[in-house]
């Protein structure tokens, strides 16, 4: 994907088409790309990377990012830059070509919007006809002329046009409307600095070490990436750009996007309405500081935002009203429910990330809070209330203090080793906590998914190591890297220098974490995480530390999983997540969307009827009222507040399996116990 923090206006066709200043490459810049070179050289944990034909593998990277889906690009521009890259023999880089590209890249991109305009301005699109427009980008092949470029760029514009008429929230004037969005365009591009494109051409090299090394500008008031979650903390979000679109990074824990339960990383912002407001304002195309003030405001005040959803069909759009909050440090915090199964009482507990009140740690103040403390109170309570086990959701938790991660490990543990860190020069240090006690011993499972990263999966990682429980969900991110950032003579660059690995000798880098029982996905988790990233760091093993395992009756676990499997064939939650995985999968597959109006209208009503037929069909096995129309059903999830406990025994359909996974054990054991007993007495 082409990740861009730039953007664009035009009034008229021929204005911009020479008004894009060529920005060239200053000395202090050239210098700069040395010393981060070479800083990445002497510091990065591969200490040498393979410098054979490390250019050309600069410039395909970098056509990569910019142009991923061969939309701006001839084949002969793309060899002969390829060519150029092969023959520079000065450096190991070539920074001065790069900016030649970039430079091209975005008068190409002022081209092709100013193209949209004219053909916007001047076309009355035959929406009755049948054409179709290639959205299956995987095999694509860079085109060879022009003449295939611009009618590509013309089925891209009418595409644009179709979805805003089809759009629920579509206005009342759709070509001004979408002029505006490639006018935001030119804007953003003639708006950039040399600083915009050195940061764009350096960290496309800095990612052939590893996706996580990156040049940091000193340009603090536009670094979004680094003060983003702080810009909106009204909804809760970390935001980027990706192309034309404001996307989501991340979701705050405890904020109003993650309480919403309708919002995941990835979805893209295509239109924002103010509550007061009757009209949408469709933001594609905008500055993302722009994007930001329309979604900052008054606390308790709500607005309402048009997503392009990641998990669903390539234009699905969902609207999610939300009210703007200020996160406080109590609604990051662990929560915890009880749930009671036939005779067993199970506790869940949902930690959203590993924190620390770090200024109070640090002043020494024993009431500091943190994550650690409070897992240990509720399982304190649970202890009190006699739980018989414990499932401690790690969904969505992206990590934070190791010292955190340590500490909960041997909540469950005791004492001893949670993770090694190998260091790029080679030694490898343990660690652990030798003065903990343990506060849970009775079962425990860990539920995880693909946004579980980081100190995540050095606490799901133990948890398997020790035999201590089991481990539920996806397969985990497969960050296991950790960064230093260290100062530059103009800013900061982030190095990968040094590895996690569990105490068992696997690296949790790239692979992850493989959960003992895997359930379903809607979607698939391989297209992001660690292994998506085409630099990523191998996954290894060094030698196991040692540690006492738990007693984990291996043949007790096979029959969970039994268990399981038998409900994967009709269970009606499980059956329910299948089936939108299997629509996922086609869709996903789908090589052409056609441009006929009639047909995308159909498209629409039959992914609605089938969406009413599956829940339908999921409520109607689990004993509930059926929706009579699609309407109905919108209507229902659109009322249906998401609880501020982000525990949800109600339509959290992976948290309610992992419940009754664990009361299957909880069974299975005691019948165990009992068989085994009985034994004795004979």
């Amino acid at each position: 994907m082409r990740y861009l923090y730039i953007s664009i206006v035009c009034l008229t066709v021929s204005i911009y088409a020479d008004s894009y200043n060529k920005i060239l490459l200053s000395d202090s810049k050239k210098d700069l790309s040395f010393e981060i070179f070479k800083k990445l050289e002497r510091d990065h944990y591969l200490k040498k990377i393979d410098k054979n034909d490390l250019n050309f593998r600069y410039f395909e990277a970098m056509f990569e990012r910019l142009d991923e889906n061969k939309n701006y690009f001839t084949a002969d521009e793309v060899q002969k830059y390829l060519n150029k890259s092969k023959i520079y023999k000065s450096n190991n880089f070539d920074i001065e070509l790069a900016y030649e590209l970039i430079n091209l890249y975005f008068e190409r991109l002022i081209e092709y919007s100013e193209f949209q305009i004219n053909l916007i301005k001047t076309t009355e699109f035959d929406f009755t006809k049948d054409e179709y427009l290639d959205i299956f980008y995987e095999d694509n092949q860079w085109l060879t002329n022009f003449l295939d470029l611009k009618n590509l760029w013309r089925l891209e514009t009418k595409n644009d046009l179709l979805i805003a008429k089809i759009s629920d929230s579509s206005s009342s004037n759709l070509n001004a409307d979408l002029i505006k969005r490639y006018q935001n365009r030119i804007r953003r591009i003639n708006q950039q600095k040399e600083e915009d494109i050195f940061s764009l051409a350096i960290n496309i090299l800095t990612n052939q070490f590893d996706p996580h090394s990156s040049y940091l500008s000193p340009r603090s008031a536009e670094d979004f990436d680094m003060n983003m979650s702080l810009k909106l903390i009204g909804i809760g979000a970390l935001l980027g750009l990706e192309d034309d679109y404001t996307k989501i990074i991340s979701l705050v824990p405890g904020g109003p996007a993650e309480k919403s339960g309708k919002i995941k990383p990835e979805d893209r912002i295509a239109k924002i309405r103010q509550r007061e407001s009757k009209e949408f304002i469709d933001v594609v195309g905008w500055r993302i500081d722009e994007v930001v003030d329309l979604i900052r405001g008054e606390e308790g005040t709500e607005l309402e935002i048009e997503f392009i959803s990641f998990e669903s069909e390539g234009d699905s759009r969902k609207l999610v009203t939300l009210k703007r909050e200020e996160i406080k440090l109590e609604d990051r915090a662990a929560k915890s429910e009880v749930i009671e199964i036939n005779d067993n009482k199970i506790g869940v507990i949902d930690l959203p990330s590993f924190y620390i009140d770090f200024d109070e740690y640090q002043n020494r103040n024993t009431e500091y809070r943190s994550s650690s403390k409070d897992i240990k109170n509720i399982l304190e309570n649970f202890n009190d209330l006699d739980i018989d086990a414990v499932i401690l959701d790690l969904r969505n938790n992206g990590g934070g203090a190791l010292i955190e991660a340590n500490r909960i490990i041997g909540l469950f543990v005791s004492s001893g080793p949670t993770v090694q860190v190998k260091h790029s020069r080679g030694y490898i240090q343990p660690y652990g906590n030798t003065r903990t006690t343990q506060v849970w011993d009775k079962p425990v499972l860990i539920l995880v998914n693909r946004y579980s990263a980081s100190a995540s999966e050095i606490v799901a990682g133990a948890i398997q190591d020790y035999r201590r429980g089991i481990v539920v969900g996806h397969r985990t991110f497969g960050k296991g890297t950790v960064q230093s950032l260290e100062n530059l003579s103009e800013g900061q660059i982030k190095i990968t220098e040094s590895k996690y690995y569990r105490v068992n000798g696997m690296s949790t880098q790239n692979k992850g974490v493989i959960p003992d029982i895997e359930l379903p996905a809607t979607w698939d988790i391989d297209s992001i995480g660690e292994s998506s990233y085409p630099t990523a760091l191998e996954w290894d093993v060094i030698r196991p530390y040692r540690h006492n395992k738990f007693n984990l009756n291996k043949s007790l676990i096979g029959k969970v999983i039994s268990q399981f499997e038998l409900r994967l064939s009709d269970e009606p939650n499980l059956n329910y997540l299948q089936k939108v995985r299997t629509r996922y999968n086609l869709n996903k597959n789908k090589k052409q969307i056609s441009l006929n109006i009639d047909n995308r209208i159909i498209q629409k009503d039959l992914r609605k009827d089938w969406l009413l037929e599956i829940e339908n069909e999921r409520r109607q096995a689990n004993g509930l009222n059926v929706f009579g129309s699609y309407e109905e059903l919108k209507d229902f999830n659109d009322n249906d507040d998401f609880n501020n406990n982000p525990i949800d025994l109600k339509n959290d359909f992976e948290l309610i399996e992992s419940t009754k996974i664990i009361n299957d054990f909880l069974n299975l054991n005691l019948a165990r116990e009992i068989n085994t007993m009985l034994s004795s007495v004979e």
